[in-house]
């Protein structure tokens, strides 16, 4: 019997994790074991998988593998492609990059993050974006997030879209306002027969336009939200939260359901950017915020999840399950955890700015912790993931949040939530070690745990 590992997969290893399995068509990476990688090494199509050759252990595990769609029966000769070979980089292993591949927006949201409208973080050019494509591969990172700013603003999208698909890196989400998306790029999508998950805002029936201050885009956005699942794409809706849409937000929902969106994330105003400058009397107070999520959330049970819902840190429910958690339910609450790092989330997707910096993630954008992070204008990625601030800040560990917050260190619920998102720590107006307010009413309210829906 001649076997060999079938088109769909590559081999990949990283530092310190040697032995990997890449999905060439969802790009993400598992990680097996050295048994698994000695077997998936002899499924080349010029072994003969036979005993005494091949020990016998090895050719029952190769049978599971070919039972599993992993490994395909073959003639003698046949090869493998470049692409499928076993290739290991010295990066850290990531699963997923975000890559904010513009500063620029055709917007003017109020609550901008990094604030577009006045293009605080710029672009690079062309040629420094192809080379960060080409650092994405050097690393053997499978897959990306593209945002900005609003990605379609750049006349070399489809350029920098065209150079991931040449790396076989595949573009899993994008970001968008959706005003510049259009029947015309969902054809250039399907033409290059990708399908990334769109992820659009949408903040509120009535309130949208003045919170993206643009007249006309609450209706623009729902088009193109009609158009993108018509033409089979998954549409991802994102709610920024306040005072006056708080109560447009069961409104939305129906509307959600009724579009077929597969997931909808609602969020509190952040005190970031933009927003700052409303002075925080916009603001929806912790308790508004809970007793509506309280009520979406039973609605939601109620109609057998028809989307995956989040809401803020307090709630978390899949598609189409009748179990709820509390993402700030993270750890095992036991004092082992303390040895943990404080947000896995960090280490597995890290935050290209639109200006070059590496960063933990998309929400520390505007912090003090970007100032000393490093530029892959100046360094390479791999460098980057492995040996430079953005790793000591991803590699913070819980026991080092407890020591530097008295709060946190005498709560009970410490092993649990670990004190909270450092990025909504700093935005709330502490430190990096200081405590997340939505994790400390998570705890006070009796929501950080899991549950089945009643």
């Amino acid at each position: 019997m001649y076997a060999i590992l079938s088109s769909r997969y590559a081999l990949r290893g990283w530092h310190g994790l040697p032995f990997g399995l890449k999905d060439r068509v969802s790009g993400s990476s598992s990680l097996i074991d050295s048994k698994t990688f000695q077997a998936l090494s002899l499924c080349d199509g010029k072994t003969p998988i036979a005993f005494p050759l091949v020990p016998l252990s090895l050719i029952d595990h190769i049978k599971l593998l070919i039972e599993q769609g992993i490994v395909d029966v073959c003639n003698p000769g046949q090869t493998l492609v470049d692409e499928q070979r076993y290739r290991q980089t010295q990066s850290r292993f990531v699963d997923l990059v975000q890559w904010s591949i513009t500063g620029k927006c055709n917007l003017r949201c109020r609550h901008c993050f990094m604030e577009a409208p006045n293009a605080k973080y710029g672009e690079l050019s062309t040629k420094e974006c192809l080379r960060i494509v080409d650092q994405l591969d050097e690393a053997n990172v499978g897959r990306v997030s593209i945002t900005g700013g609003e990605p379609f603003v750049r006349k070399d999208f489809l350029h920098i879209i065209d150079s991931l698909q040449a790396k076989e890196i595949i573009l899993a989400q994008l970001y968008t306002n959706g005003v510049l998306l259009n029947d015309a790029m969902l054809t250039e999508f399907e033409r290059r027969q990708s399908k990334p998950t769109l992820i659009l805002s949408f903040d509120g029936i009535g309130t949208h336009d003045w919170v993206r201050g643009l007249s006309g885009t609450e209706k623009r956005v729902i088009d193109v939200i009609t158009r993108a699942v018509e033409a089979g794409f998954q549409v991802s809706i994102e709610t920024a939260v306040y005072k006056e849409n708080l109560d447009r937000l069961m409104a939305t929902y129906d509307l959600m359901q009724n579009l077929g969106v597969v997931a909808w994330k609602v969020s509190a105003m952040a005190n970031a950017g933009a927003w700052r400058r409303e002075g925080g009397h916009r603001d929806a107070s912790q308790q508004a915020l809970f007793d509506t999520y309280l009520e979406l959330a039973a609605h939601h049970h109620r109609d057998g999840a028809p989307f995956e819902l989040a809401l803020g840190g307090l709630y978390y429910g899949p598609k189409g399950s009748s179990l709820w958690m509390s993402p700030f339910n993270k750890f095992s609450g036991q004092a082992d955890a303390a040895k943990q790092t404080a947000c896995q989330s960090c280490r597995l997707h890290p935050y290209i700015m639109a200006d070059g910096r590496l960063l933990p993630c998309i929400p520390m954008t505007g912090s003090l912790v970007e100032q000393d992070m490093p530029r892959l204008t100046e360094t390479t990625l791999s460098r980057a993931l492995r040996g430079s601030a953005y790793f000591d800040r991803i590699d913070t560990r819980l026991d080092q949040v407890f020591a530097n917050n008295r709060g946190c260190r005498s709560c009970a619920h410490r092993f649990k939530c670990g004190g909270g998102c450092r990025a909504a720590a700093m935005t709330a107006g502490t430190d990096y070690f200081g405590a997340d307010p939505d994790a400390c009413f998570s705890s006070a309210t009796g929501m950080m745990k899991s549950s089945r829906a009643s």
